[in-house]
């Protein structure tokens, strides 16, 4: 049987908040120790993490843990934006194997330690593995990390967030047992008896169906449909947001559609990329990925509401089509989520706790998220990427 639980802790003593966290966890958890953790914690507590982690392990009575930095903590049903936190997953499981790893960067910006990875992990070679990983984006490129692990172990789904820090807090940390680490990914490999589900909210709404990239260069889009891709912008997008210059393309985004042939939209099917150039004379647009001509892609627009409602609807599936009871989840938040996106603190671990209600819940606001949509392993942004662990 599975048993899990979570402990948070928003003291500002580094040693005192990693107990008070991992002891919280403990204490619900309902065995004398755990078997492994995951802890989560913001850039207040990094000048103290190896205290921090010494903390977690000797409270939890486990050497293995790992975790991350991020911009913020989910757990007990609240999110901690700012301040200090420390989010806690105690988990105590005879079918599960742990693995905690950490690999560090080869110098080619994540696809060795990708492949680092896949082989040190090769026993997770059944389907019904998962791989959590967080690694360091400044180092570690999500979707290089990704290449690799596929080379190595395709089809073996892996979920997880890049590390993430605040505003002047430093890079970003990796934990690993008593170890804190730059320039690397760290995770757990997951194998054994037990049930997972992905699910994904998107936190972008289209504004217009798949159109057909005619021309490109690069991450430049010369041309969609035959047209200036900006003119098409123009008329898909809420009236006056474009009159808001550059700051328009903090709400105006692109979606990538995997599957270049569709002629619509599944729900929550696609990748959000940020609109980086906008040229007026030319109509030309620049995006953060690189794009071929016959690819499809589609406007989208940053909304809290829209948001909110995907959330929702992603929930209530994940809930109506589990086939037995959840144990725990891990809950990976784009950093762009949260108040600055609905105004409001708590939206999404209040619409977690109701559709989940006591289900232990840990999660951070990180830089980008990565879980497997459409059966392939995605790096994502804007969205929320929930995983269920059952038995």
């Amino acid at each position: 049987m599975i048993r899990a639980a979570v402990g948070l802790s928003i003291r500002p003593d580094a040693s005192e908040a990693a107990r008070e966290a991992a002891s919280r966890a403990c204490d619900r958890l309902g065995a004398p120790r755990a078997d492994w953790c995951v802890v989560f914690a913001t850039p207040d507590h990094a000048a103290a993490a190896s205290e921090l982690l010494e903390g977690v392990g000797a409270s939890a009575g486990t050497p293995y843990v790992a975790g991350c930095s991020g911009a913020g903590v989910v757990a007990e049903g609240r999110e901690v934006e700012d301040g200090p936190a420390v989010g806690v997953l105690a988990v105590s499981a005879d079918e599960i194997r742990a693995t905690p790893f950490l690999f560090r960067d080869g110098g080619d910006l994540g696809l060795s330690a990708g492949r680092e990875a896949g082989e040190r992990l090769v026993g997770s070679r059944g389907l019904d593995d998962l791989i959590l990983a967080w690694p360091d984006p400044r180092q570690v490129r999500p979707d290089r990390f990704l290449r690799g692990i596929e080379e190595i172990l395709p089809g073996v789904p892996v979920a997880g967030g890049a590390a993430a820090g605040r505003a002047a807090s430093g890079p970003p940390l990796l934990f690993h047992g008593t170890e804190t680490a730059e320039a690397a990914v760290s995770g757990v490999r997951l194998g054994g008896r037990f049930r997972h589900r992905a699910a994904v909210t998107q936190g972008c709404r289209p504004l217009t169906g798949p159109l057909v990239v005619t021309r490109s260069h690069g991450n430049l889009v010369l041309e969609l449909e035959g047209r200036p891709p900006l003119s098409l912008l123009a008329e898909a997008s809420p009236e006056g947001l474009l009159d808001a210059g550059g700051g328009a393309f903090d709400r105006l985004f692109v979606g990538l559609l995997p599957d270049a042939t569709a002629t619509g939209i599944a729900a929550g099917g696609y990748l959000v990329r940020s609109i980086l150039t906008a040229d007026e004379d030319t109509g030309v647009i620049g995006i953060a990925a690189e794009v071929e001509e016959g690819d499809s892609i589609l406007f989208a627009v940053r909304e809290g509401g829209a948001a909110r409602k995907d959330l929702a609807r992603v929930l209530a599936d994940a809930s109506a089509k589990a086939e037995g009871p959840w144990r725990f989840g891990l809950y990976f938040d784009c950093l762009a989520r949260g108040r600055s996106l609905y105004g409001e603190t708590g939206v999404d671990s209040a619409l977690l706790e109701s559709a989940f209600p006591g289900l232990p819940i840990l999660g951070f606001f990180c830089a980008a998220e990565i879980a497997p949509l459409g059966g392939v392993n995605r790096v994502l942004t804007y969205t929320g990427a929930l995983i269920l662990i059952g038995d």
